[in-house]
C-alpha cells in the first residue's frame, strides 16, 4: 500500500457530556454556538474544503 499522509486522514470531532449534564449551561452555549448556520459558513469559506462540517 501507499503512504498516507495527514490530507488522506480523516477525523471527527464532537461536543460529549455525561448523561444529565446535556442541559447544563456551561454544555447548552457551546453545543448552540458549534451549529450555528455562521460557524458552517466561516468553515467553509476559511479551509476550503480542508475541514469539513457535518453538523
Amino acid at each position: 500500500m501507499g503512504q498516507e499522509t495527514a490530507k488522506d486522514t480523516k477525523y471527527a470531532l464532537a461536543l460529549v457530556t455525561l448523561q444529565g449534564r446535556e442541559n447544563k449551561p456551561k454544555i447548552k452555549k457551546p453545543n448552540k454556538l458549534i451549529h450555528d448556520p455562521q460557524v458552517r459558513d466561516f468553515i467553509n469559506k476559511q479551509y476550503q474544503g480542508r475541514i469539513v462540517p457535518v453538523f
